[in-house]
């Protein structure tokens, strides 16, 4: 008897023991012996290690742990060396020299040099799922004639030294350097890394230890800035989010898991919001290649019974009014929740009484804020649309090459001009489609701005925008900015505009005396 009687107390002990240690795993404002650590909580299920594979700000901001290109953008937007100490264009900007640091050596103690970069540069290209880097790179030379799944013609991309790697351009390309500076384009890894395991680039971290699809330990390395290390849960599931909050083992959750109600935090965590440079933005895709949507009656119906006051209302903090879209253009003009005009259109396009569609989402994501809602809305009319919340590699497949007629998607441009944010919008006449996501909308209408220089004049950002307006294959329906939750006095954290916020080192510094701003790659970031 008396030993069940002190068994309790002792119990409670191991626990209070317990929980104290899990604390002082995300309490990196207190040191342990180890050094600091942030423990970071992202809702989402672990991307996989594909460095060329379609925009990700999850696996990007891993990858700028991790890796590091030629090119790096600040968090002013001003263009910083990377692994390359410096850059110059040729008296006819057809030609691009890096100069490679040296020494550059990848986190598993291996050499890195000019080969490795080249490898990095072709082996997006050719992707049979998304073009993008195919765009990224159109001006380098032989870039013209990739097709994907077919193997590489030869490109204009040359390593005379394992210090020296050239780029011959095909056509003049001024904003290639900052293209350069997108993660996963320009950033080599080691001959082994095929998992996050063994990925070892030239970032400030490596990898630790990898439990496959629920977390991963980096290390910081020699030099480097930041936490000693950082510690990734995948946990898309907002229940269990909460409960690491609680018990004051997470210093960021970022993003935030789609059904977590940050008001439901511990008051120690406060609610970051931050605006996206170029602006993220929440659309309704509307597949121009797959009945019914092919067809502009369906699209115009679907469009005139979306209220999107309902849909900010569903996103709080998330979601903010759209205000302008493309750069330089005007504001939008939204077609009119009106059910009497999309029970016209559904007239006009002999579409019946009711007709049936597919719509995909990402189940963790804004878009599954507010996509019953909307299906609700829509069945009021007939239209009876069947949801798909997808993630992880089902997600990618099926926003690039699935049958959904219909898919709520969150987008950033991938540069700050209109060729940037249009670029995701229509097909290539060849290959798939450029980003993360198909609209299967095609004209040559702006050739003048994705094309090569030579072809028709370039539309306005009015005219563009009002095109897009007249065929619906993307629908803008709120503005998403960054939003993450941080844990008060715990480690200070990192945010960039572009990648969100992070827990990364600081960038190599300038060499002495090589100023970025007046030399040939520096362009600011309004020209971009």
């Amino acid at each position: 008897m008396e030993l069940r009687a002190r068994s309790a107390p002792a119990a409670r002990l191991v626990a209070l023991l317990a929980l104290a240690v899990l604390c002082g795993a995300g309490c990196a404002s207190r040191p342990a012996s180890r050094g600091t650590t942030c423990v970071w909580i992202a809702g989402r299920p672990a991307p996989a290690f594909d460095p060329g594979g379609p925009p990700d700000p999850l696996r990007w901001s891993l990858e700028r742990l991790l890796a590091r290109g030629l090119v790096e953008e600040d968090s002013s937007g001003a263009l910083v060396p990377g692994a390359a100490e410096r850059w110059e264009w040729s008296a006819d900007s057809l030609t691009l020299t890096f100069h490679l640091r040296p020494g550059l050596v990848f986190a598993d103690g291996s050499p890195c040099g000019s080969a490795d970069f080249r490898r990095a540069l072709l082996a997006g290209l050719g992707r049979a799922d998304h073009g993008s880097h195919a765009w990224l790179l159109g001006a380098v030379a032989g870039v013209e004639r990739v097709r994907a799944g077919r193997p590489l013609p030869a490109l204009g991309v040359e390593t005379p030294d394992p210090r020296t790697l050239v780029l011959r351009l095909a056509r003049r390309d001024p904003r290639l350097p900052a293209r350069l500076a997108l993660p996963g384009l320009a950033a080599p890894w080691s001959a082994s890394a095929s998992t996050w395991q063994d990925a070892a680039g030239l970032g400030p971290y490596r990898v630790l230890g990898e439990e496959p699809g629920r977390s991963l330990t980096l290390a910081r390395r020699a030099g480097a800035a930041g936490p000693d290390t950082i510690v990734v849960r995948f946990q898309p599931v907002a229940a269990r989010v909460l409960t690491f909050l609680r018990a004051n083992a997470a210093d960021l959750v970022w993003p935030l898991p789609a059904a977590l109600d940050p008001a439901a935090a511990p008051q120690r965590f406060r609610l970051r919001v931050r605006a996206a440079s170029p602006p993220r933005t929440l659309l309704l895709v509307m597949r121009a290649d797959l009945p019914p949507t092919s067809r502009l009656a369906t699209r115009y119906a679907l469009a005139h019974s979306v209220n999107r006051d309902r849909v900010l209302e569903l996103l709080g903090a998330l979601g903010e009014r759209l205000g302008n879209w493309l750069p330089g253009a005007g504001p939008y003009d939204y077609p009119a929740l009106d059910e009497g005009q999309a029970r016209d259109w559904m007239e006009r396009g002999r579409l019946g009484q009711a007709f049936h569609v597919v719509m995909g989402y990402d189940a963790d994501g804004a878009g599954a804020r507010v996509a019953r809602t909307m299906q609700g809305e829509w069945s009021r009319l007939g239209i009876y649309v069947e949801l798909r919340p997808l993630r992880g590699p089902k997600l990618g497949r099926e926003l690039l090459g699935g049958l959904s007629h219909l898919a709520l998607v969150e987008e950033e441009p991938w540069t700050n001009d209109l060729s940037g944010s249009l670029a995701a919008f229509v097909m290539p006449l060849r290959g798939p489609a450029v980003g993360a996501f198909r609209t299967g909308w095609r004209t040559r209408e702006f050739d003048g701005l994705l094309g090569p220089p030579g072809g028709p004049v370039a539309p306005g950002p009015d005219a563009v925008q009002a095109r897009l307006r007249e065929d619906l294959a993307v629908l803008p329906l709120a503005r998403l900015p960054w939003v993450w939750l941080a844990r008060e006095n715990g480690t200070v954290l990192s945010f960039h505009p572009r990648f969100g916020p992070g827990c990364a080192g600081v960038a190599w510094s300038a060499p002495a005396g090589s100023a970025l701003a007046g030399s040939p790659g520096g362009i600011p970031t309004s020209q971009r």
